[in-house]
């Protein structure tokens, strides 16, 4: 169930950034079930503030 949900959201979104008169957009798919346990934080931050 979770797949086909995941799926789902993502088709919303994209339609959603489709609609959108502005153009700046960006989709990050990170996979989060360990990689808080190798990620440096700061580094994250930084890179989404940009």
């Amino acid at each position: 169930m979770q797949g086909w949900f995941n799926i789902r959201k993502s088709i919303s979104v994209l339609d959603f950034i489709q609609k959108e008169k502005a153009k700046n957009h960006m989709i990050l798919s990170i996979d989060a079930e360990k990689a808080f346990d190798k990620i440096q934080h700061p580094f994250l931050i930084k890179t989404l503030q940009s």
